[in-house]
């Protein structure tokens, strides 16, 4: 029997793989890629508009949640945001993009010691979302936010903290809530 002829279809199998390997890899690579660029602005703590090479695009820092406009702290998040990033060099690693389709990243800022979504945690001016919570710097940052409660820092200060994502449904209940008191007494005065 011809060695060559069984080693063939595993020798074509392999090379298959290995290409196809190469493709997805080529596929997904930028997606992980980090690259640099300036914040020029900062829109919500947790949201930043960076330049790169001349365009502007809108990032989230991934894990945490800043206060929304509306919730107490929410000032005070963007203002140190603005303070450490702005008119800074930062360093992008995206992690995933979101159903909105921004990207969702960890951010560098030349000169800080640890990822703007980290500082953010520890000053106490932002959560740690559930649903990320899976990396190893979810945990960390978890421990952060733990030591903020624990010595009122920032947002943990004023009991209760609302999470974001509590608050805008909070939010939500209550405009329905109204609406639903206004037809009440719309219906009322019909009769």
């Amino acid at each position: 029997m011809d060695m060559d002829a069984v080693n063939k279809p595993r020798k074509h199998r392999n090379a298959v793989t290995l290409f196809a390997l190469l493709v997805a890899g080529l596929l997904f690579m930028p997606m992980c890629r980090a690259y640099s660029g300036t914040v020029v602005d900062v829109l919500e703590g947790d949201v930043l508009m960076v330049d790169v090479a001349g365009s502007t695009q809108k990032v989230r820092l991934y894990g945490i949640a800043c206060p929304v406009y509306g919730q107490p702290f929410h000032d005070k998040a963007r203002f140190l945001a603005n303070n450490l990033a702005l008119r800074r060099s930062v360093e992008i690693t995206p992690v995933f993009k979101d159903a909105d389709g921004i990207d969702n990243v960890l951010a560098r800022i030349e000169g800080l010691p640890d990822f703007l979504n980290n500082q953010l945690v520890g000053y106490g001016l932002a959560w740690v979302k559930p649903c990320d919570s899976k990396s190893r710097l979810c945990e960390q940052w978890k421990k952060q936010e733990e030591f903020a409660q624990m010595n009122f820092i920032g947002l943990w200060a004023q009991p209760p903290a609302i999470a974001p994502w509590e608050w805008r449904k909070a939010q939500r209940m209550q405009i329905y809530e109204r609406g639903m008191e206004s037809r009440k007494t719309e219906a009322g005065m019909g009769h």
